[in-house]
């Protein structure tokens, strides 16, 4: 049957050029978000400010969570940008061109290009996947240093002649993605590894010890290089909060076991809809290459998921290494399509329709709602309302995404009638990134206006001031951030700040459901003004006690 691609080099790469300009436009005039963009944002720029590129800090104090890597790079890219926002998100970007790029490459290898046309164009327009790729979070790059230690791996199983090159590479991978999130990138792929010792039994194990030390030496080394500076602290503080990430959920990131299969299903729209039918039957075939890595591609994927289910702390990215293998069996799924061994099933069709309907309800109702608060914002308590006074104009135009998917939902009810891949399957991706780029350009930052614009806006008013800065019964690290934080105002114990004889003002932000309670601890605290869910103050230096 005929493809929606034209499976050439040439047109692959004018395909990059256009994923990479839609994933471009915009991301400036977006605030980082709170916590993890403007937290891993924060670590670069005191990077750059400080000098001090081994030790990540955050309000230059230790910051023990994660490792150097991913900072490295965003701070060399705020160099380029004079710390911007656009600055926080260039390394992925970037890395969202050598993910494609890749994915494209080995499809190719293993199935042909337009099985790799079809697994890029699964990860770069499905929804999640390509948000993450305009992200300024560390996962891209940790997924991508994974995948391919885990492609170096599946290589060298189908070797016939098991050279130990390809494993160094594997460790080298695997090394840098522990230098970018730390040790759950040696968790994960020890698994993967076992999965295919417990099918040999056994077999080569000692040889996949290498993978393992070579995987280990980066982050040692680093670790090493940093004992002395503070004997051991750093190190032993990083080893704890990694042990407790895993074994108790994390403050504000709870949830029920299923959490990550209801974000991959409808986070990773539609391509987990098309992974679907391949996750759960095997390849046609037999044996060989394409076979063999099917089959990894789905250990890779309930790997990730299960172990992440086990994981107490659920946040919606660490379940984002799954977005590799699901959009590759998507891809699959796709290519079966095409060349008829495989159609769609009624309750298949059903089931991409009730996605694409429920996206469709929400896009609608989303500015009916925002255009209607004075009506009904009330029934929701005075947080909720206090969150909603943000005045915002809502303009017409907001319902273009919801109208889109309207079409969308029409055009696919009509070619669940037909065997049809072509229009079906171009129409879900196209379809899909166009919802989410008009989604983005005009949902995004009239909902981040109301969660966090009036914070944002009122530390960027002290940025050029010589003050502290800091929050009282809310995290949130806006504050240093968009203040512009100075190293010499760095470092200072809280008590000290809202309490203590302070050599220059303390300007600090609160819910404003917990204003009195703010101005009863800090009596010498004045209240500067309140807006949307926050109340800010000003301490005034105080030399003395």
């Amino acid at each position: 049957m005929e493809s929606p691609f034209k499976s050439t080099r040439g047109n692959f790469l004018l395909f990059l050029l256009l994923i990479i300009t839609l994933w471009r436009l915009g991301l400036g005039q977006l605030y980082l978000f709170d916590w993890d963009e403007i937290n891993f944002a924060e670590i670069a720029r005191e990077m750059r400010i400080s000098g001090n590129w081994g030790q990540p800090t955050v309000g230059f104090l230790p910051f023990h969570e994660k490792p150097p890597l991913f900072s490295w790079l965003q701070a060399f890219a705020m160099g380029w940008t004079e710390q911007s926002d656009l600055g926080a998100r260039l390394p992925n970007l970037l890395c969202g061109l050598l993910s494609l790029a890749l994915l494209f490459r080995i499809g190719s290898r293993l199935k042909g290009q337009l099985f790799g046309w079809l697994w890029a164009a699964f990860m770069g327009l499905s929804i999640l996947p390509s948000l993450y790729f305009r992200s300024g979070i560390i996962d891209p790059w940790f997924n991508l240093f994974l995948l391919l230690a885990a492609d170096r791996i599946v290589v060298w199983e189908l070797r016939s002649r098991k050279t130990w090159a390809l494993l160094s590479w594997a460790g080298l991978w695997l090394g840098l993605a522990i230098l970018t999130k730390g040790p759950a990138g040696g968790l994960i792929l020890a698994l993967f590894i076992g999965l295919q010792l417990w099918r040999d039994q056994g077999r080569y194990w000692y040889r996949y010890l290498l993978v393992g030390l070579i995987g280990l030496l980066p982050i040692l080394l680093w670790l090493l290089w940093l004992w002395p500076q503070d004997d051991g602290f750093f190190t032993r503080e990083f080893l704890r909060y990694q042990w407790r990430l895993f074994s108790q959920p994390d403050a504000g990131h709870g949830g029920f076991p299923g959490y990550h299969f209801v974000v991959l299903l409808f986070g990773c729209f539609p391509a987990s809809i098309f992974a679907l039918p391949a996750l759960f039957r095997k390849s046609a075939g037999g044996i060989g290459p394409a076979v063999h890595y099917d089959r990894r591609m789905r250990d890779l994927f309930w790997v990730v998921l299960i172990l992440f289910s086990i994981v107490s702390t659920k946040i919606v990215h660490y379940s984002s290494l799954c977005y590799f293998p699901l959009t590759y069996l998507a891809a699959r799924t796709a290519l079966s399509w095409f060349n008829g061994h495989w159609k769609p099933t009624r309750n298949w069709w059903r089931l991409l329709i009730a996605c694409w309907s429920l996206f469709m309800i929400l896009a609608l109702a989303l500015p009916l709602l925002a255009q209607t608060i004075p009506v009904w914002k009330d029934w929701f308590g005075d947080e909720l309302g206090h969150w909603l006074e943000v005045e915002q104009n809502w303009p017409w135009i907001c319902y273009l995404p919801g109208l889109i998917a309207l079409g969308l939902f029409i055009r696919l009810l009509l070619l669940a009638k037909k065997n049809a891949p072509t229009a079906s399957i171009s129409s879900s991706l196209i379809g899909t990134a166009l919802f989410l780029y008009l989604g983005l350009a005009l949902f995004a930052g009239r909902i981040q206006n109301y969660s966090q614009g009036p914070l944002v806006s009122f530390y960027q008013q002290q940025s050029k001031k010589e003050v502290y800065f800091g929050t009282a019964y809310h995290k949130s690290y806006a504050p240093i951030y968009y203040g512009r934080l100075r190293q010499q105002r760095g470092g200072k114990q809280r008590d000290w700040l809202f309490h203590g004889p302070i050599d220059a003002d303390l300007y600090f932000s609160s819910p404003r459901r917990k204003r009195e309670q703010v101005l009863r601890e800090v009596p010498d605290a004045e209240l500067l003004y309140e807006a949307g869910a926050y109340a800010f103050y000003r301490r005034p230096m105080r030399l003395k006690q």
